[in-house]
């Protein structure tokens, strides 16, 4: 239910913008939102990358069936980077549209993107066992800043 709702909310946000709201108020926030939205992009795509290159996917499914856990590259710094590139648009779409409405629609995006990354550490957990418990308490969920630091200490 969640990723439907996640799913909806965002192509909802951003048709709303395209078609209706694009008439932002501020262009400081105007163009925070679309830096915001190019770093979600660059999550996503260095997601996709790592999982294809280093989780050994399923010969014919998708680049998220895995078979070894990545706890490399971006992987080292955020347990779910390609959830959080999707969750980080959605304060892109409030930023460029600043509509109320477009608000609305991305809290619940938010809180729904939330609840798929807390079912995907359960799904997770029972794929990998005690290896990716482990990874939960030394990586960050969604925290990327928490991540670089930790990284950052890590090589000094």
């Amino acid at each position: 239910m969640a990723f439907a709702v996640a799913s909806i909310t965002l192509v909802l946000c951003w048709l709303l913008f395209f078609l209706l709201l694009h008439d932002p108020v501020s262009q400081v926030l105007f163009v925070i939102g679309n830096m915001v939205l190019a770093l979600g992009i660059l999550f996503i795509i260095l997601s996709i990358l790592t999982l294809r290159r280093k989780g050994e996917p399923r010969e014919g499914e998708a680049f998220t069936a895995t078979m070894t856990l990545v706890r490399s590259g971006i992987y080292s710094m955020v347990r779910h980077p390609l959830y959080l590139g999707w969750l980080l648009m959605y304060p892109a779409a409030m930023l460029v549209s600043q509509h109320w409405l477009i608000v609305i629609l991305g809290v619940i995006g938010m809180i729904s993107m939330d609840q798929i990354t807390r079912a995907a550490d359960d799904e997770l957990v029972q794929k990998f066992g005690s290896a990716y418990e482990t990874y939960m308490q030394e990586v960050p969920r969604l925290n990327m800043i928490s991540g670089v630091i930790r990284e950052l200490r890590g090589q000094i």
